[in-house]
């Protein structure tokens, strides 16, 4: 028997992904760690699962053999800190590496140089023992209330700015009966598929159907794909839009890859994604930009999807070779260089040209989702704010704004949830259930939450005198 200590190392994820209400972020559960953590309880070894660089006093054993994962090349720093902390703590384990990174930079100068100075084994591709079984979520900490997996690996598809042809190069494909009984052992009554091409699995309308007749603890299953459809497959069998309604599938992201000559073509799958039952609103047609399209086309490209009234979920490209990224969301005023993050200028693209796109496709999202025709303005941002404050602490959807600026005791319950939650994020803190707390209870909960973490808030808006709620 064996003590075996996964690790994922303390990636830079937004915020708002990883610190969802009680929960962790549907996408981003380490679930090739969680797949080898069950097959080596399989094989009778001691597993536990940490993230990030933890202190040596925290563990009951020495390690045996240590496995660590990697995610995004651009990463890369992240895995070799982890890694050197945990070989300065255990000096005689064995250190096994694997995932993205790992597969992908296997024979780079730097990758080999990092191997070599820590004494670390390298894994690439997938674990095909591993593979086999059920992610074991009891090593999480978190509360996960989904499961995670594949109905197809690999990709018919070779896409430049795509790695999953080279990690995943044979295609394999899970039959109905093989995946009707994987969802009945997770026992979850939400599914997530990490498919990269869900479409293409030649099985995808029996999976369909079946999956519509699914039942877990006698209740409907509720799914999701967490990649873009390939809108071309869609394209040619319109019934696949009918199919995934049928199943509940929800959040559907199509793909539109290319140039805008292809917008008949995406008008197309959205209309069957219309016909079938979805709201123009719910669809989100997937972008990738700083790459081979110019931001002057990119921003055609906005203009056709305000006119379907459907949102965008924009990429930023980052070639497969990068091994950093520093972007900041908010720069300052000089702005960012080809030094900080990757900048494709072989297409016209530069630092402003990539903030102005995010800030057009955010603006343009809540249009669709908020403003009902009307046009972007300031009020807009800012209770879409107010709107992720609500749902950081599941209070569901904030009164309107013409309604907030007129309620003084409303405004300042904001601005307290407002402080709360970034310490909340700042410190790491899982936020609470606030749900079904009306005005006065809310605002008691607040104050307690405040003084349990010694924090010191006050309110800045001189409009507001002798507050109550000061603390």
């Amino acid at each position: 028997m064996k003590n075996i200590l996964l690790v994922e190392p303390d990636f830079p994820y937004s915020n708002r992904s990883k610190n969802r209400a009680n929960e962790i972020h549907k996408n981003f559960a380490p679930i090739g760690l969680l797949k080898l953590g069950a097959y080596h309880k399989f094989l009778g070894n001691n597993v536990s699962l940490v993230r990030g660089k933890i202190d040596k006093t925290k563990f009951k054993y020495i390690p045996d053999e240590i496995l660590v994962t990697s995610l995004f090349t651009y990463w890369s720093d992240h895995v070799w800190q982890t890694i050197e902390h945990y070989r300065n703590l255990f000096p005689n384990s064995t250190i096994n590496l694997g995932g993205i990174y790992a597969t992908l930079h296997q024979n780079t100068p730097e990758f080999l140089k990092n191997i070599k100075k820590y004494n670390v084994k390298p894994y690439s591709g997938i674990h095909e023992n591993a593979e086999k079984f059920i992610p074991d979520y009891s090593l999480l900490h978190e509360k996960i209330d989904h499961h995670i997996t594949h109905a197809m690996r690999g990709c018919i598809r070779k896409c430049a700015f795509c790695g999953t042809w080279k990690l995943e190069p044979e295609l394999k494909y899970k039959k109905t009966l093989e995946l009707l009984e994987e969802l009945k052992k997770a026992g979850k009554n939400k599914v997530i598929f990490f498919d990269n091409n869900f479409f293409a699995n030649p099985h995808i309308k029996d999976i369909l159907r079946s999956l519509a007749e699914l039942k877990i603890n006698n209740r409907s299953v509720i799914f999701e794909s967490q990649s873009g459809y390939d809108g071309r497959l869609l394209d040619n069998d319109p019934d696949l839009a009918i199919l995934l309604k049928k199943a509940r599938f929800s959040n559907i992201r199509i793909a539109w890859d290319n140039g805008i000559e292809d917008h008949e073509s995406i008008k197309r799958q959205i209309s069957y994604l219309i016909k079938a039952g979805y709201s123009s609103k719910e669809i989100y047609v997937f972008m990738i930009y700083n790459f081979n399209i110019p931001y002057e086309i990119m921003i055609k490209k906005i203009e056709y999807c305000k006119k379907w009234k459907v949102q965008i979920a924009d990429c930023r490209y980052r070639p497969l070779s990068t091994t950093f990224d520093n972007y900041k969301s908010y720069a300052s005023k000089e702005g960012q260089t080809k030094k900080d993050y990757y900048i494709h200028e072989i297409t016209g693209w530069s630092d402003k040209k990539i903030r102005m796109f995010r800030r057009l496709v955010r603006q343009h999202n809540m249009e669709i989702r908020y403003a009902n025709g009307k046009k972007y303005n300031k009020d807009m941002e800012k209770w879409s704010a107010i709107h992720n404050t609500y749902k950081f602490f599941n209070l569901g959807t904030p009164p309107m704004f013409k309604d907030i600026k007129k309620n003084l005791y409303l405004q300042e319950t904001i601005i307290l949830l407002n402080r709360l939650k970034g310490y909340m994020l700042k410190n790491k803190i899982i936020p609470p259930n606030l749900i079904g707390l009306n005005s006065s209870n809310l605002n008691k909960r607040i104050i307690r939450l405040a003084k349990l973490y010694n924090l010191k808030i006050r309110v800045n808006n001189q409009n507001i005198k002798n507050s109550k709620l000061k603390c």
